[in-house]
């Protein structure tokens, strides 16, 4: 089978091509932000100089408005499967959309109930919810198999249970790649009658996410890590949204989505959240034929969206397998997570070492001098009860490699290059 090749994509993205002091950049950072494409640009400023207004009004660019923010939410419905665009909400990011939903989950919530969260997550999915415990709510670690990072599934099974209200699990781990199993924590999770909450943050712009096949009852992402502008959404279950009742400046505001608007949303950051989901939508048309196939089920637009995901899975799988071979060869780094490569496809392409005698800070300065953009984690990128738990702090912290579908093999080799140059 011909192997795919997404670089032409390249094209697309303005900061990819551009030249500083004669020197294009290597952005290997994607799991803190990725790179936009045109289409998104073009997009915000048309709305800025075309539509810009604030929304509930009656005249035209208002009306246009309200048009957009509902034309927002029927794309992030499209690219996540939900069943209506009427269960998703805006926000200015995942974090801030977790904590509005910890603080409406609250209410229901009385001293001793129970959340499980983990170890593996990046704080906004730990911090938001060990917030409760400062109202006698009682946060459960499900704990993590240290040789590769996975959860340890089993010891899920025992601690959720009647007292769990939430259990509260990232989709993947954005400082060590992990793909965590959500429908098997989500069954756990509805078995014992809690509800699930899940963080696609890390795992949106890699692989296909329908949350009518993951059974969730929330889900989160930042459109700013999926190429698009730093905005975000949470989806809910619209009758959970409905029952809930989120505190809120304006409490006659009744109705589904909206009154979980806290404050204006960023519109011309939504109207690029808008182009993001049009880019892999345009993808897809192009590069997703063969995988349409396995789509079958979704109506058109969501089969290309879902096809175009699993183009870029397959693209960046190519290029895990080329960047966790050629670290496997370089002598006293220590790569966390799933490193085998048969098992490569349970992993984002995103990867988190030590090298022995160089602190994680040393190395991203080193290689900002050749150019290359990497991620100094000494906090875990925000994950930082994992790199504690990894006892990897005092070692000066994770050094983070996060591919995208915009780099190519040659990016990875020039980073292998200067890697080895360093290591010596």
């Amino acid at each position: 089978m011909e192997k795919i090749d997404l670089s032409p994509l390249r094209k697309q993205f303005p900061a990819l091509n551009k030249t500083v002091d004669g020197k294009k950049r290597i952005f290997l950072d994607g799991a803190a932000g990725t790179q936009v494409p045109q289409i998104v640009f073009d997009a915000m400023f048309d709305y800025m100089v075309v539509s810009n207004a604030n929304y509930g009004g009656y005249f035209r660019t208002s009306v246009e408005t309200d048009e957009m923010l509902v034309g927002v939410r029927e794309d992030v419905a499209d690219f996540i499967n939900a069943p209506s665009w009427e269960g998703v909400v805006l926000g200015p990011n995942m974090t801030t959309l977790t904590y509005t939903l910890m603080w409406t989950l609250l209410r229901q919530m009385k001293k001793r109930d129970e959340v499980v969260i983990t170890r593996l997550d990046h704080g906004a999915n730990i911090d938001s919810w060990k917030a409760l415990e400062d109202f006698g709510v009682v946060a459960k670690y499900i704990e993590i198999n240290k040789e590769d990072c996975t959860l340890d599934y089993e010891m899920a099974s025992r601690l959720i249970d009647k007292k769990t209200k939430l259990v509260a699990v990232g989709l993947a781990s954005n400082a060590v790649g992990t793909v965590n199993d959500i429908k098997r924590l989500t069954q756990m999770a509805h078995d014992a009658g809690a509800l699930m909450f899940v963080d696609a943050v890390h795992y949106a712009p890699h692989f296909p996410i329908d949350v009518a096949d993951l059974g969730c009852d929330f889900l989160a992402y930042s459109a700013y890590k999926c190429f698009g502008p730093h905005v975000g959404f949470l989806w809910g279950k619209k009758e959970l949204l409905e029952e809930l009742n989120p505190y809120r400046p304006w409490p006659s505001h009744d109705e589904v989505p909206y009154k979980y608007n806290i404050g204006t949303p960023n519109m011309e950051g939504f109207a690029g959240a808008r182009a993001s989901v049009q880019y892999i939508e345009n993808l897809g048309k192009k590069f997703g034929k063969k995988f349409l196939s396995q789509y079958s089920g979704y109506n058109e637009r969501r089969q290309i969206l879902k096809a175009a995901m699993a183009a870029i899975a397959e693209y960046e799988l190519g290029l895990s397998k080329k960047l966790n071979e050629g670290l496997s060869q370089i002598k006293n780094l220590k790569v966390y997570g799933i490193t085998d490569p048969e098992r490569l496809n349970q992993r984002c392409p995103t990867y988190s070492f030590v090298l022995e005698g160089k602190t994680s800070e040393e190395i991203c300065k080193r290689m900002s001098d050749e150019w290359i953009y990497v991620w100094n984690a000494e906090d875990g990128a925000g994950a930082l009860e994992l790199v504690e738990w990894l006892d990897v702090v005092k070692k000066g912290g994770l050094l983070r490699v996060s591919l995208e579908h915009y780099n190519t093999e040659g990016e990875i080799d020039r980073f292998l290059e200067v890697l080895r140059s360093i290591a010596k």
